[in-house]
């Protein structure tokens, strides 16, 4: 009589199917580690604040119903978030078209502005550039349609400026070689803490008490686009403004903490990590963390007026699977695969440019279909089916970019259709892929000029490699290219371990027309960022909102 085989039978068929369970587990893990980001709604608007400076412009409108002139309302900070700005209030008789001058320490950082295109009796005027801790000087001139020109000068005491502000020294600024038109300001974009500007001389002219993390933005209307926190204290930067310099709100949106996480290198977290546009519709883009183990991979766009989520930007949808399943894992489990820290807009054919830290690289995607159109990046390790994508390096001296920062489109160089100019900072620092013998040598701004029908890549300028380990920066950085004079602003953020940043302007030979460091900063403040901005925006226009 044969031996009943029903038990071992059982036993096969509970180890089938703890198999099957345990595979559409795994299965649903990374299924839902790729999807789940896509059905949160990140965002909601925060009708409050904006509600909250309603009600502060309806008392300054009480208290200066009878300001002239001779004797204007003044409010120092009216918003009470930018100290280095005031609001003077007043009526005139006539017509008249209003200009504001905030004396400097020279002709060079006198600040001046017409602050109103159109002639009108009732003068709402924005006065930004004032010093701290002084008495300031600020001229009033105001002229009639019929040329009558009229002067006040006011003087507006200011406060000193925080502690935590860094030690800034100027060591040299040829205001003749700068770009420095329409009352541009230096402005620093720090990575914890305040986010400021100087004028040629070093000097502060302008800060908010509002803490700042990477997304410091001009919009085309001349507003700014910020990252911030509710209070300075809580852990996270969650809230995004469309904000003036006078500190005015406009739109706020705030973000859910759950998808937060602490920026590599920094002391602080956030759910908006690295970067923010404006696209053509109004709309913003954000590099965001999903609520996931994967970490700075996506990009949401939302709908300016409402904060809803419009489009999501997966780009584990992208990239080879191996990329970002194969990658180590931080200590907290989060997986930095991508590191996204850039994006940029070229109209020319509806695409983004973004750049992956973390992959070394630098890529264009069609904006409506999220095609890879080429990749900027070393060779190794791309899946044949990714070849194509990628760009044939060209010239003498070539180098790929590596764990670089900060990329932008620059207005056409060369007259040619064909082609496209980039501009990064290269930290040289190799994280994935690229030539391992001169990374941590030194770091610059790096111009690539790419042939998008050839597939063909050059580097036409390049600043930085001369000055040596001294100015290599392991994390953070940035090159911005300057319109006017074809001058570039460099941002070295994170010399000496992040001890010193160091901003210079070098004009087309690579001669240094400004040259300033910051030291003795807060942790994890450093220049993130350097920017050039004007404090009047051409496109700006200030007016309180109106009553309803």
């Amino acid at each position: 009589m044969k031996k009943t085989q029903k038990p071992k039978k059982m036993f096969l068929l509970l180890l089938t199917s703890l198999v099957i369970i345990l595979a559409v587990g795994i299965g649903y893990y990374f299924y839902q580690d790729k999807t789940e980001a896509s059905e949160q709604d990140y965002y909601m608007m925060d009708t409050d604040l904006v509600d909250e400076q309603t009600k502060i412009e309806k008392q300054l409108k009480e208290i200066s119903a009878s300001s002239t002139l001779e004797n204007p309302n003044i409010k120092l900070n009216p918003y009470g978030t930018s100290p280095l700005t005031a609001l003077l209030l007043f009526d005139t008789d006539e017509k008249m078209k209003i200009t504001v001058e905030v004396e400097g320490e020279n002709t060079d950082t006198t600040i001046q502005s017409e602050v109103n295109a159109d002639y009108t009796t009732h003068h709402e005027v924005a006065v930004l550039g004032l010093y701290a801790d002084k008495a300031n000087k600020v001229k009033i001139i105001a002229v009639t349609q019929d040329g009558k020109k009229i002067e006040k000068t006011v003087t507006i005491q200011t406060d000193k400026l925080p502690a935590e502000m860094p030690e800034i020294e100027v060591a040299s600024s040829d205001t003749t070689q700068m770009e420095q038109t329409g009352n541009q300001l230096t402005f620093i974009t720090p990575s914890t803490k305040y986010a400021y500007g100087v004028d040629s001389n070093g000097d502060v002219r302008w800060y908010s008490t509002k803490y700042n993390s990477h997304v410091f933005k001009e919009l085309e209307n001349g507003h700014l686009l910020y990252l911030t926190k509710y209070d300075n204290t809580d852990d996270t930067y969650s809230l995004l403004l469309e904000t003036d310099y006078l500190g005015k709100i406009y739109h706020a949106y705030s973000m859910t903490t759950e998808a937060e996480s602490e920026q590599s290198g920094s002391s602080s977290k956030s759910a908006i990590h690295h970067d923010a546009i404006e696209l053509p519709s109004g709309n913003l883009l954000l590099t965001i963390n999903d609520d996931t183990k994967y970490m700075e991979d996506t990009m949401i766009e939302i709908d300016r007026q409402t904060g809803k989520v419009v489009k999501t930007i997966d780009l584990k949808d992208i990239l080879p699977e191996e990329f970002y399943q194969d990658y180590k894992a931080r200590s907290d489990g989060k997986v930095d695969w991508f590191h996204q820290n850039a994006i940029w807009y070229d109209e020319s054919d509806d695409s983004i440019v973004i750049s992956s830290r973390s992959q070394d690289t630098i890529m264009k995607l069609d904006y409506d279909t999220t095609k890879i159109k080429w990749i900027l990046s070393d060779k190794e390790g791309w899946p044949d089916s990714y070849k194509k994508y990628l760009l044939d390096s060209t010239g003498t001296n070539f180098k790929y970019p590596a764990g670089q920062h900060a990329v932008e489109i620059l207005p056409d160089q060369d007259d040619n259709p064909d082609t496209v100019d980039i501009l990064l900072y290269d930290n040289n620092v190799v994280v994935t892929r690229g030539d391992e013998d001169v990374s941590g040598e030194y770091s610059e701004a790096l111009q690539y000029r790419i042939n998008e029908k050839t597939k063909k890549v050059e580097i036409v300028f390049s600043y930085g490699k001369a000055l040596g380990e001294d100015y290599w920066t392991e994390i953070v950085g940035g090159s911005r290219y300057m319109e006017n004079t074809g001058n570039y602003l460099i941002n070295f953020g994170h010399r000496k371990n992040g001890k010193e940043s160091s901003i210079l302007e070098v004009n087309q030979e690579g001669q240094i027309v400004f040259e300033m460091h910051l030291m003795n900063f807060p942790d994890s403040a450093w220049a993130y960022r350097a920017e050039r901005f004007s404090l009047y925006p051409a496109s700006y226009s200030f007016k309180m909102t109106q009553d309803e």
